[in-house]
Protein backbone atom coordinates (compact mmCIF):
# COMPACT_ATOMS: atom_id res chain seq x y z
CA UNK A 1 0.00 0.00 0.00
CA UNK A 2 2.69 2.71 0.89
CA UNK A 3 4.47 1.34 -2.23
CA UNK A 4 1.35 2.31 -4.23
CA UNK A 5 1.16 5.89 -2.40
CA UNK A 6 4.70 6.80 -3.43
CA UNK A 7 4.50 5.57 -6.94
CA UNK A 8 0.99 7.55 -7.59
CA UNK A 9 2.39 10.57 -5.91
CA UNK A 10 5.51 10.76 -7.99
CA UNK A 11 3.12 10.61 -11.04
CA UNK A 12 1.53 13.23 -9.81
CA UNK A 13 4.51 15.41 -9.24
CA UNK A 14 5.75 14.38 -12.47
CA UNK A 15 2.37 15.08 -14.46
CA UNK A 16 2.42 18.72 -12.22
CA UNK A 17 5.77 19.16 -13.57
CA UNK A 18 5.18 18.43 -16.91
CA UNK A 19 2.07 21.14 -17.31
CA UNK A 20 4.44 23.49 -15.13
CA UNK A 21 7.24 23.25 -17.89
CA UNK A 22 4.11 23.34 -20.49
CA UNK A 23 2.86 26.20 -19.38
CA UNK A 24 6.01 28.31 -18.97
CA UNK A 25 6.82 27.20 -22.54
CA UNK A 26 3.85 28.50 -24.02
CA UNK A 27 3.84 31.83 -21.78
CA UNK A 28 7.49 32.53 -22.77
CA UNK A 29 7.11 31.39 -26.83
CA UNK A 30 4.08 33.95 -26.58
CA UNK A 31 5.82 36.51 -25.08
CA UNK A 32 8.80 35.83 -27.68
CA UNK A 33 6.39 35.91 -30.51
CA UNK A 34 3.42 37.86 -30.13
CA UNK A 35 3.61 40.55 -27.26
CA UNK A 36 4.60 44.45 -26.84
CA UNK A 37 7.85 43.71 -25.50
CA UNK A 38 8.19 40.45 -26.91
CA UNK A 39 12.35 39.89 -28.29
CA UNK A 40 11.25 39.30 -31.87
CA UNK A 41 9.15 41.89 -32.12
CA UNK A 42 11.46 43.87 -30.52
CA UNK A 43 14.26 42.98 -33.16
CA UNK A 44 12.18 43.88 -35.61
CA UNK A 45 11.33 47.12 -34.38
CA UNK A 46 14.82 48.15 -33.89
CA UNK A 47 15.92 46.82 -37.12
CA UNK A 48 13.14 48.98 -38.99
CA UNK A 49 14.50 52.31 -37.17
CA UNK A 50 18.07 51.73 -38.39
CA UNK A 51 16.35 51.64 -41.68
CA UNK A 52 15.08 54.54 -41.62
CA UNK A 53 17.80 57.06 -42.73
CA UNK A 54 15.53 59.97 -42.70
CA UNK A 55 14.17 59.81 -39.27
CA UNK A 56 14.17 64.01 -38.38
CA UNK A 57 12.87 63.92 -41.95
CA UNK A 58 9.80 61.95 -40.78
CA UNK A 59 9.26 63.22 -37.53
CA UNK A 60 9.14 66.68 -38.96
CA UNK A 61 6.38 65.44 -41.79
CA UNK A 62 4.02 63.63 -38.88
CA UNK A 63 4.30 66.56 -36.19
CA UNK A 64 3.52 69.47 -39.26
CA UNK A 65 -0.36 69.69 -39.94
CA UNK A 66 -1.02 66.09 -38.35
CA UNK A 67 -3.60 65.58 -35.58
CA UNK A 68 -3.56 62.97 -33.25
CA UNK A 69 -6.68 61.37 -32.87
CA UNK A 70 -8.09 58.18 -31.09
CA UNK A 71 -10.25 54.95 -30.86
CA UNK A 72 -11.63 52.95 -28.22
CA UNK A 73 -11.34 49.19 -29.84
CA UNK A 74 -13.96 46.83 -28.93
CA UNK A 75 -12.02 45.40 -25.53
CA UNK A 76 -11.60 48.97 -24.68
CA UNK A 77 -8.06 49.51 -25.74
CA UNK A 78 -6.99 53.27 -26.62
CA UNK A 79 -5.53 53.61 -30.07
CA UNK A 80 -3.87 56.56 -31.52
CA UNK A 81 -3.40 57.57 -35.14
CA UNK A 82 -2.05 60.57 -37.04
CA UNK A 83 -4.62 62.34 -39.45
CA UNK A 84 -3.81 65.02 -41.92
CA UNK A 85 -6.45 67.11 -43.36
CA UNK A 86 -6.06 68.14 -46.82
CA UNK A 87 -9.30 68.98 -47.57
CA UNK A 88 -10.04 66.34 -49.52
CA UNK A 89 -12.70 63.89 -50.47
CA UNK A 90 -10.18 60.95 -50.22
CA UNK A 91 -9.09 59.72 -47.45
CA UNK A 92 -5.58 56.43 -47.61
CA UNK A 93 -5.67 54.84 -43.82
CA UNK A 94 -2.19 53.44 -43.59
CA UNK A 95 -1.28 50.47 -41.74
CA UNK A 96 2.24 49.33 -40.75
CA UNK A 97 3.88 46.12 -39.97
CA UNK A 98 4.45 43.58 -37.17
CA UNK A 99 7.35 46.00 -35.00
CA UNK A 100 6.62 48.69 -36.85
CA UNK A 101 4.22 52.35 -36.11
CA UNK A 102 3.10 54.95 -38.05
CA UNK A 103 6.44 56.70 -38.80
CA UNK A 104 7.41 53.51 -41.22
CA UNK A 105 4.41 54.63 -43.22
CA UNK A 106 5.62 57.94 -44.12
CA UNK A 107 7.18 56.95 -48.02
CA UNK A 108 4.15 55.86 -48.68
CA UNK A 109 2.24 58.69 -46.86
CA UNK A 110 4.00 61.25 -49.32
CA UNK A 111 2.81 58.93 -52.72
CA UNK A 112 -0.25 59.36 -51.51
CA UNK A 113 -0.41 63.25 -50.58
CA UNK A 114 0.96 63.69 -53.90
CA UNK A 115 -2.18 62.65 -55.18
CA UNK A 116 -3.96 64.74 -53.17
CA UNK A 117 -5.17 62.48 -50.76
CA UNK A 118 -5.89 63.27 -47.10
CA UNK A 119 -3.87 60.91 -44.68
CA UNK A 120 -4.54 59.03 -41.70
CA UNK A 121 -1.74 56.41 -40.72
CA UNK A 122 -2.34 54.49 -37.15
CA UNK A 123 -0.36 52.91 -34.81
CA UNK A 124 -1.70 48.87 -34.02
CA UNK A 125 -2.37 47.46 -31.08
CA UNK A 126 0.86 47.07 -29.10
CA UNK A 127 2.40 49.20 -31.18
CA UNK A 128 3.82 52.84 -31.23
CA UNK A 129 1.58 54.66 -28.96
CA UNK A 130 -1.51 52.37 -28.66
CA UNK A 131 -2.46 50.38 -26.30
CA UNK A 132 -1.92 46.75 -25.74
CA UNK A 133 -0.01 43.89 -23.76
CA UNK A 134 0.03 42.03 -26.92
CA UNK A 135 -1.34 41.78 -30.74
CA UNK A 136 -3.21 38.88 -32.81
CA UNK A 137 -1.29 38.79 -36.54
CA UNK A 138 -4.85 40.25 -37.80
CA UNK A 139 -7.50 39.15 -35.82
CA UNK A 140 -8.21 41.43 -33.37
CA UNK A 141 -6.48 43.93 -35.59
CA UNK A 142 -8.70 43.87 -39.16
CA UNK A 143 -11.82 44.81 -36.32
CA UNK A 144 -9.80 47.88 -34.59
CA UNK A 145 -9.56 48.72 -39.10
CA UNK A 146 -13.06 48.72 -39.21
CA UNK A 147 -13.67 51.20 -35.92
CA UNK A 148 -11.23 53.65 -37.89
CA UNK A 149 -13.08 53.52 -40.76
CA UNK A 150 -16.33 54.37 -39.02
CA UNK A 151 -13.89 57.38 -36.94
CA UNK A 152 -12.87 59.06 -40.61
CA UNK A 153 -16.39 58.91 -41.94
CA UNK A 154 -18.04 60.65 -38.49
CA UNK A 155 -15.33 63.27 -39.54
CA UNK A 156 -16.46 63.39 -43.40
CA UNK A 157 -19.15 60.97 -44.32
CA UNK A 158 -18.50 61.26 -48.18
CA UNK A 159 -15.11 60.10 -47.81
CA UNK A 160 -13.58 57.92 -50.61
CA UNK A 161 -11.43 55.80 -48.51
CA UNK A 162 -8.68 53.68 -49.85
CA UNK A 163 -6.62 51.08 -47.83
CA UNK A 164 -3.11 50.26 -47.58
CA UNK A 165 -0.92 47.92 -45.48
CA UNK A 166 2.11 46.52 -45.22
CA UNK A 167 3.12 43.19 -43.78
CA UNK A 168 0.97 42.84 -40.62
CA UNK A 169 -0.69 45.35 -42.12
CA UNK A 170 -1.01 44.24 -45.66
CA UNK A 171 -2.76 41.07 -43.65
CA UNK A 172 -4.84 43.14 -41.83
CA UNK A 173 -6.53 44.93 -44.53
CA UNK A 174 -6.94 41.41 -46.09
CA UNK A 175 -8.62 40.19 -43.31
CA UNK A 176 -11.24 43.24 -42.92
CA UNK A 177 -11.98 43.69 -46.70
CA UNK A 178 -13.58 40.17 -45.92
CA UNK A 179 -16.11 41.97 -43.83
CA UNK A 180 -19.46 43.83 -44.69
CA UNK A 181 -17.85 47.39 -45.53
CA UNK A 182 -19.31 50.72 -45.81
CA UNK A 183 -19.30 52.06 -49.45
CA UNK A 184 -16.93 54.52 -48.84
CA UNK A 185 -14.07 51.95 -48.88
CA UNK A 186 -13.27 51.66 -52.94
CA UNK A 187 -9.89 49.71 -53.29
CA UNK A 188 -7.25 48.27 -51.24
CA UNK A 189 -3.68 47.63 -51.54
CA UNK A 190 -1.36 45.07 -49.79
CA UNK A 191 2.65 44.94 -49.97
CA UNK A 192 4.09 41.53 -49.00
CA UNK A 193 0.94 40.53 -46.47
CA UNK A 194 1.15 36.58 -45.49
CA UNK A 195 -2.13 34.07 -46.37
CA UNK A 196 -2.21 32.51 -42.91
CA UNK A 197 -1.05 33.87 -39.79
CA UNK A 198 -0.53 30.42 -38.44
CA UNK A 199 1.99 29.29 -41.59
CA UNK A 200 3.53 32.86 -41.34
CA UNK A 201 4.30 32.11 -37.27
CA UNK A 202 5.57 28.64 -38.15
CA UNK A 203 7.49 29.72 -41.14
CA UNK A 204 9.10 32.66 -38.25
CA UNK A 205 9.57 29.51 -35.81
CA UNK A 206 11.46 27.67 -38.21
CA UNK A 207 13.95 30.22 -38.75
CA UNK A 208 14.76 30.39 -34.78
CA UNK A 209 16.62 27.83 -32.56
CA UNK A 210 13.32 27.21 -31.22
CA UNK A 211 11.87 23.36 -31.81
CA UNK A 212 8.62 22.55 -33.55
CA UNK A 213 7.71 20.92 -30.46
CA UNK A 214 8.11 24.67 -28.96
CA UNK A 215 5.63 25.92 -32.27
CA UNK A 216 2.81 23.46 -31.19
CA UNK A 217 2.88 24.26 -27.20
CA UNK A 218 2.62 28.33 -28.58
CA UNK A 219 0.13 27.61 -31.02
CA UNK A 220 -2.08 26.16 -28.15
CA UNK A 221 -1.27 28.24 -25.63
CA UNK A 222 -2.04 31.05 -27.60
CA UNK A 223 -5.32 29.93 -28.62
CA UNK A 224 -6.31 28.18 -25.09
CA UNK A 225 -5.10 31.32 -22.63
CA UNK A 226 -5.46 34.50 -25.21
CA UNK A 227 -8.72 33.59 -27.83
CA UNK A 228 -6.26 33.31 -30.95
CA UNK A 229 -6.59 30.80 -33.66
CA UNK A 230 -3.95 31.47 -35.67
CA UNK A 231 -4.96 28.61 -37.71
CA UNK A 232 -8.70 30.30 -38.44
CA UNK A 233 -6.73 33.98 -39.27
CA UNK A 234 -6.81 32.81 -42.63
CA UNK A 235 -6.61 35.86 -44.92
CA UNK A 236 -7.41 33.56 -48.36
CA UNK A 237 -11.11 32.79 -46.90
CA UNK A 238 -11.55 36.36 -45.55
CA UNK A 239 -10.64 37.37 -48.98
CA UNK A 240 -12.83 35.21 -50.88
CA UNK A 241 -15.42 37.27 -50.09
CA UNK A 242 -13.53 40.62 -50.80
CA UNK A 243 -16.31 43.11 -52.97
CA UNK A 244 -12.97 45.32 -53.86
CA UNK A 245 -10.78 45.91 -56.12
CA UNK A 246 -7.04 45.50 -54.83
CA UNK A 247 -3.46 45.52 -55.66
CA UNK A 248 -0.97 42.87 -54.20
CA UNK A 249 2.50 43.61 -54.29
CA UNK A 250 5.30 41.22 -53.19
CA UNK A 251 9.16 41.22 -52.91
CA UNK A 252 10.50 38.83 -55.45
CA UNK A 253 13.42 37.58 -52.68
CA UNK A 254 11.05 38.50 -49.72
CA UNK A 255 13.03 36.23 -47.48
CA UNK A 256 10.20 36.71 -43.96
CA UNK A 257 6.81 36.16 -46.04
CA UNK A 258 7.74 33.90 -48.75
CA UNK A 259 6.76 35.59 -51.96
CA UNK A 260 4.71 31.87 -52.59
CA UNK A 261 2.04 33.62 -50.36
CA UNK A 262 0.96 36.46 -52.90
CA UNK A 263 -0.26 34.00 -55.30
CA UNK A 264 -2.40 32.68 -52.40
CA UNK A 265 -3.99 36.04 -52.25
CA UNK A 266 -3.89 36.90 -55.56
CA UNK A 267 -5.63 34.08 -56.36
CA UNK A 268 -8.90 35.20 -54.52
CA UNK A 269 -10.16 37.66 -56.46
CA UNK A 270 -11.41 37.39 -60.26
CA UNK A 271 -9.18 39.08 -62.94
CA UNK A 272 -11.46 42.39 -63.13
CA UNK A 273 -10.80 43.14 -59.32
CA UNK A 274 -6.61 42.72 -58.94
CA UNK A 275 -3.86 43.46 -59.97
CA UNK A 276 -0.24 42.40 -59.01
CA UNK A 277 3.00 43.41 -59.23
CA UNK A 278 6.34 41.53 -58.13
CA UNK A 279 9.35 43.94 -57.59
CA UNK A 280 12.71 42.42 -58.91
CA UNK A 281 15.29 41.25 -56.30
CA UNK A 282 13.26 42.68 -53.31
CA UNK A 283 13.33 41.73 -49.80
CA UNK A 284 10.73 42.09 -47.33
CA UNK A 285 8.92 45.46 -47.05
CA UNK A 286 11.78 46.84 -49.70
CA UNK A 287 9.92 47.15 -52.82
CA UNK A 288 9.36 50.49 -52.42
CA UNK A 289 12.81 51.27 -51.86
CA UNK A 290 14.52 49.19 -54.85
CA UNK A 291 12.44 50.84 -57.40
CA UNK A 292 10.41 53.93 -55.99
CA UNK A 293 9.19 55.17 -59.04
CA UNK A 294 7.80 51.80 -60.40
CA UNK A 295 6.26 50.98 -57.16
CA UNK A 296 4.72 54.54 -57.20
CA UNK A 297 3.84 53.75 -60.84
CA UNK A 298 2.37 50.81 -60.08
CA UNK A 299 -0.30 52.51 -57.45
CA UNK A 300 -0.66 54.98 -59.86
CA UNK A 301 -2.25 52.49 -62.49
CA UNK A 302 -4.57 50.87 -60.30
CA UNK A 303 -5.84 53.82 -58.60
CA UNK A 304 -6.71 55.33 -62.09
CA UNK A 305 -8.01 51.55 -63.16
CA UNK A 306 -10.10 51.01 -60.27
CA UNK A 307 -10.34 53.93 -57.37
CA UNK A 308 -9.91 57.59 -57.36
Amino acid sequence: MRFFLITLFSILVLILIFFTIYLLIGYFSFRFALSRNGKLKRGIELKSKNALDRQQEIKDYFSKDFEKISIVSNDDLKLFGYYKDNKKDKLVILVHGYGGDNYDMYSYACIFEERGYDILSIDQRAHGESEGDYFSMGLYEHYDLLAWIDKMLSLKNNYKIALFGVSMGASTVCMMVGETLPNNVVCAIEDCGYDNANRQMKYVYSKTRLAKLFYKIFYNYTKNTKGIDLKSVDMVEKLKKCKIPMLFIHGEKDDFVPTAMVYNLYNCLPDSRRSIYIAKDATHTKSIDVDVKQYTKVISKFLDKYCM
